[in-house]
């Protein structure tokens, strides 16, 4: 779609989002993939008013990124997922020094006048719930004087997604994959954050 075809979709529930101080989230797969067409869109939006968020892995060339999209953005959501490198290489397909790097730089920025960071760490049973990297997660937003955080326990729906577009599910007999996370494994990880001081 052209952007002037999204802006004629979404530009029908600004009301809405006048209404209720919400707009449009840039996420995917990882919008920065796509910066120019991002970049577009996003000032159209700020055209019309409408707030916009972006909600990214944080790979990416940081000075193009701040030179094209950081100054139109209302807010950002930051996923940290792995804090290992080698961990984050054999689960996510990348070293994360890259990733790292850019969320302190992300960070300076936004307190000097950018827009609102939020650090986001997706729960995933046996892969980024565990002690060693819940801790040093929440010892890398310390470190780094960042109070807030948010933890996004996993949601097994993505399945039925899988199956309504045709797309094959290689983890639809993997019974961890197809269950919600326990509460008390999410109240766990959450104490492990604010027992380091980041409020979840």
């Amino acid at each position: 779609m052209s952007v002037q075809e999204v802006i004629k979709k979404i530009i029908i529930d600004k009301p809405f989002f006048d209404n209720s101080g919400g707009g449009v989230t840039l996420s995917g797969g990882e919008p920065t993939l796509y910066l120019e067409y991002a970049v577009d869109l996003t000032k159209n939006l700020k055209e019309q008013g409408v707030h916009v968020l972006l909600e990214t892995c944080g790979l990416f060339k940081y000075d193009r990124f701040k030179e094209m999209l950081f100054p139109l953005l209302d807010a950002i959501y930051f996923d940290i997922k792995i804090h290992d490198s080698s961990d984050h290489m054999r689960f996510c397909g990348t070293p994360n020094s890259t990733i790292l790097d850019n969320f302190i730089r992300i960070l300076e920025d936004s307190r000097n006048g950018g827009p609102p960071l939020l650090p986001r760490t997706p729960l995933i049973l046996g892969i980024t719930d565990t002690d060693a990297n819940m801790h040093a997660i929440a010892c890398f937003l310390k470190e780094h004087g960042v109070k807030k955080g948010e933890l996004l326990p996993y949601n097994p729906l993505w399945h039925k997604k899988n199956w309504s577009i045709g797309c094959n599910d290689p983890l639809s007999d993997d019974t961890t994959m197809n269950k919600f996370m326990p509460r008390e494994r999410i109240r766990h990880c959450r104490n492990i954050f604010m027992t380091m001081g980041i409020e979840v």
